[in-house]
C-alpha cells in the first residue's frame, strides 16, 4: 500500500485546517479582545465549539489509525530524523488533546457556560486561571511542532523527492 486511507487523509487535512484556524483565532482574535468586548463572547462560543470538534476528530483519528490500512514509514537515511518522523505526530496528537482539555478546564473555572447563556458576565481576565497559562503554552508548542511537521514534509517532497504528498492526498 502506498497511500493512506481516504478517511485518514480527510481527517488529516480537516484537522490541519481546524487546528491552524483555532491557533490563529486564539493567538490573534481572542487575545486581542478584552473580555468586556461584546464580540468576545460569540468568538469564545465558536472557539469552544470548534475545540470540542477538534478533540473528537483527533480521538477518532487515533482510534481509526489502528484499523485503517496505512503505508509504511518513509525513511530519510537518518536514524534521528526517522525516529522524529514517528514520534512527532504522536506528540502533536497528545498536545492537541491536552490543549482541548485545558480549554475545557479553563471554561469550567471561568464560568464560560454561564457567560454564554447570559447568566453571568465573563471574568475580567482569563489569566487569573491556571489553565489559561497551560492553554497558551500548549498553543505555542503546537505551533512549533507544526512548523517542524511542515518542514519535514517539505524535506521529503523537495529534497528526497519521495512523493510524500501523494501518499496523503486523494486519488489513485
Amino acid at each position: 500500500m502506498d497511500r493512506y486511507h481516504p478517511i485518514t487523509v480527510t481527517l488529516h487535512w480537516l484537522l490541519a485546517v481546524l487546528v491552524i484556524g483555532m491557533l490563529v483565532m486564539g493567538k490573534t482574535g481572542l487575545n486581542a479582545l478584552p473580555n468586556s468586548e461584546p464580540d468576545k463572547l460569540w468568538l469564545l462560543g465558536l472557539h469552544r465549539l470548534v475545540g470540542i470538534a477538534v478533540l473528537v476528530l483527533t480521538v477518532l483519528r487515533i482510534v481509526l489509525r489502528r484499523f485503517l490500512p496505512a503505508p509504511g514509514h518513509l525513511g530519510t537515511g537518518s536514524r534521528f530524523l526517522d525516529k522524529l518522523g514517528v514520534v512527532m505526530p504522536r506528540i502533536l496528537n497528545i498536545f492537541v488533546i491536552l490543549m482541548a482539555a485545558s480549554g475545557i478546564w479553563l471554561g469550567q473555572q471561568a464560568g464560560l457556560s454561564e457567560a454564554l447563556s447570559g447568566a453571568a458576565p465573563l471574568p475580567e481576565t482569563f489569566y487569573a486561571y491556571t489553565p489559561r497559562m497551560v492553554h497558551a503554552i500548549l498553543g505555542t508548542l503546537i505551533i512549533a511542532i507544526l512548523v517542524f511537521h511542515v518542514l519535514g514534509a517539505l524535506y521529503h517532497q523537495i529534497m528526497l523527492q519521495d512523493r510524500l504528498f501523494s501518499r496523503l492526498w486523494f486519488g489513485k
